[in-house]
C-alpha cells in the first residue's frame, strides 16, 4: 500500500521505468524498446525514482511535525463531520485544490481557488467519507473510504497552520490496484 501512495510523487515516465525495473526485475534494454528510451535515460529515470522514493518515505508518526499533525487531524475530524465552519477554519483563504481523475476526464488538472469553493466541493465529493493518515516524512496522505472502497488519496501542504493546497488522487483505475491491495473486505 505505501509503494503505491509513493509512487504518485514520481512523474509517469519514472513510475513505469522504476515498476518495471525494480519490481517486475524487468532490464533496462527491454524497458528501452517498450518505453521508447535508450537504455542510459531509463536508469537515470530509475535512479531518480529510488531518490525521491528515499526521500519522502514513510517515517513513523512521532516523526513528523507535531503542528502538521493536529492541522491534519483537525481536518479529518471536520470533513467526516462534514462540518463547513471547522473546515474554513483550518483553510488558508487563497487554497488550491486539484483532482486527478485519470486521463481522459475533462476535470483533471482543473484547480478550485479559495477556501469557500474548495470546502465546498472538499466536502461534496469526501464529507462522508472516512479518512484515514498514512504518515509521510513531506505532506500528510490521507486515503478516503467511501464504505469498504478506497475513493480517494488525498495530500495535504500544510503552511504556517494552514492548509494551502488539496490534490486528491481519483483515478479509478489507480485506486482500483490500490483497493485490491487493501482487501478491507477480509
Amino acid at each position: 500500500m505505501a509503494l503505491l501512495v509513493m509512487l504518485q510523487r514520481l512523474s509517469p515516465a519514472e513510475r513505469v521505468v522504476f515498476v518495471l525495473h525494480d519490481v517486475f526485475q524487468m532490464p533496462f534494454d527491454t524497458i528501452a524498446q517498450t518505453v521508447g528510451r535508450p537504455a542510459p535515460s531509463c536508469r537515470q529515470l530509475a535512479r531518480r525514482a529510488r531518490l525521491k522514493l528515499e526521500d519522502g518515505g514513510l517515517v513513523p508518526s512521532d516523526a513528523v511535525d507535531p503542528e502538521q499533525q493536529l492541522v491534519t487531524q483537525a481536518f479529518i475530524d471536520a470533513c467526516s463531520g462534514g462540518n463547513v465552519h471547522d473546515l474554513l477554519q483550518l483553510l488558508d483563504p487563497e487554497v488550491a485544490g486539484d483532482v486527478d481523475l485519470g486521463p481522459g476526464d475533462p476535470a483533471t488538472g482543473s484547480i478550485n481557488r479559495g477556501s469557500g469553493n474548495v470546502s465546498v466541493n472538499f466536502l461534496r465529493y469526501y464529507g462522508g467519507a472516512t479518512l484515514v493518515e498514512v504518515p509521510s516524512q513531506r505532506e500528510p496522505l490521507l486515503l478516503a473510504f467511501d464504505g469498504r472502497r478506497l475513493a480517494g488519496i488525498i495530500s495535504l501542504e500544510i503552511r504556517q497552520s494552514r492548509v494551502f493546497k488539496i490534490h486528491v488522487l481519483a483515478d479509478p483505475r489507480r485506486l482500483a490496484l490500490l483497493d485490491a491491495q487493501l482487501d478491507v473486505t477480509a
